[in-house]
């Protein structure tokens, strides 16, 4: 009784070890981050910003308030981070420059704990990419891509060393709708 009491234990701290010693992996996490904040091509910085609240992304910055978004051209950079268990496992920006009616608009979603190797096929699931385009890189542990979506490119950056940084990004032009 004694022996299986002490076998179990012993089983019960090598799974807890082997727990602590796996790395969580947020590629999911990462591709739907970016479906819900740069995927649907917010024409406004406030839409960023409320989106990416709703999800749990704290700005370092003061808000967006309705007389930056008024001007005839804008010219606004939104950054937050996403902390969960008291580590930063991601952040975004969107960079909207140019007329009130159609800025360019640069907005990107990172993360830590990515696989180089789950994310391509996430990312073609998920976001409905197509025509992959596989990039040249100076680093061998470090992937580039690129993807079709619709009218639009999204780019992909992964490193295949810890922490596993990864973005995904997309330019596109805002229109109003």
């Amino acid at each position: 009784m004694i022996v299986s009491r002490f076998a179990l234990a012993g089983l019960a701290l090598l799974a807890l070890a082997g727990a602590a010693g796996a790395e969580e992996d947020n590629s999911a996490l990462l591709v739907d981050l970016f479906a819900k904040i740069c995927a649907p091509k917010p024409a406004r910085p406030s839409q960023v910003e409320r989106v990416a609240t709703g999800l749990g992304f704290v700005s370092d910055g003061g808000p967006i308030t309705a007389e930056m978004e008024r001007r005839a051209s804008i010219d606004i950079l939104y950054t937050a981070k996403l902390i969960r268990r008291g580590e930063r496992i991601g952040s975004m920006t969107a960079y909207f420059a140019g007329p009130d009616d159609g800025p360019s608009v640069s907005c990107t979603v990172s993360a830590v704990g990515v696989s180089a190797e789950a994310l391509p096929g996430l990312i073609e699931t998920s976001l409905r990419a197509r025509e992959r385009t596989d990039k040249p890189s100076n680093d061998d542990n470090h992937r580039l891509a690129s993807w079709r979506v619709g009218a639009d490119t999204l780019d992909m950056s992964v490193w295949r060393t810890p922490p596993l940084r990864a973005s995904i990004s997309i330019n596109y032009v805002a229109h109003k709708r």
